[in-house]
């Protein structure tokens, strides 16, 4: 579905609406967690959070205290996609709610998706070529229809990721469920989701933490089973290192 485009950029286009969502974004979040971590009053986040609640990117859950009343824990409720088209003859921003349902690998119909948009392909360049292959009209749209096919694919593979980073999410906060290292978590996530080769000064930057403190919760991580190869290897990277200036 595709969203109103003003509306997107009404809402994202202020600093502090950012800020919360890029916060709550990385784990649910109480008023006070935010009003803290933001460094701004409760009272100058209220009025955001009801905004962002009010159009649906924020939901929030009545959590019960121990010690005290129930609290609103504030959590991401949309998966949104945004593209931007730029060229010499046309701009478009389009903005779509991706809608995912839960699947048991995200990934075993990918290639028979493609497959199907390939044969799409080839059948609608031979129409557009058959027809008159000197008609700028209707190469120009023909052009667009395969524009149109590809983004069809580029939302297939950014409702697959959404959901791969929802069940991450899930699974590293099942395991960590009551830890009370909250950058392990982060570090966890950074982890499993970064393309990019992991290296030491990166992510001790990312998560911004010590190098002692980076290897005892790679050490946690290892523990509970939430390092992957990569992580494994950067964590007997940053033993050897640490090892190495202490002699």
């Amino acid at each position: 579905m595709s969203l109103n485009e003003k509306e997107f950029f009404r809402l994202v286009g202020n600093e502090i609406r950012r800020d919360i969502l890029r916060s709550v974004a990385q784990e649910p979040k109480y008023l006070f967690q935010l009003s803290k971590e933001l460094k701004r009053s409760q009272q100058s986040l209220q009025r955001h959070l009801q905004c962002l609640l009010e159009n649906g990117w924020l939901s929030q859950e009545l959590v019960e205290g121990p010690h005290g009343p129930a609290r609103k824990l504030y959590q991401i409720a949309k998966n949104l996609s945004v593209r931007i088209t730029l060229s010499q003859h046309s701009f478009a921003i389009d903005v779509f709610d991706i809608q995912i349902g839960r699947i048991s690998d995200p990934l075993d119909d990918f290639q028979t998706h493609l497959n199907e948009i390939g044969k799409d392909l080839s059948l609608t360049l031979s129409q557009g070529i058959q027809k008159d292959h000197q008609n700028y009209a209707v190469q120009i749209r023909t052009l667009n229809t395969i524009l149109d096919k590809l983004g069809s694919i580029e939302n297939f593979i950014l409702s697959k990721k959404l959901t791969v980073t929802g069940q991450l999410n899930e699974t590293i906060s099942m395991k960590l469920e009551g830890d009370d290292h909250r950058k392990d978590r982060e570090l966890a996530y950074t982890i499993f989701s970064s393309s990019a080769p992991i290296k030491i000064d990166v992510i001790q930057k990312e998560i911004k933490t010590k190098r002692t403190e980076l290897l005892a919760s790679l050490k946690r991580l290892n523990e509970k089973n939430l390092l992957p190869e990569r992580g494994v290897d950067l964590m007997q990277k940053l033993e050897v290192t640490l090892s190495s200036q202490t002699e």
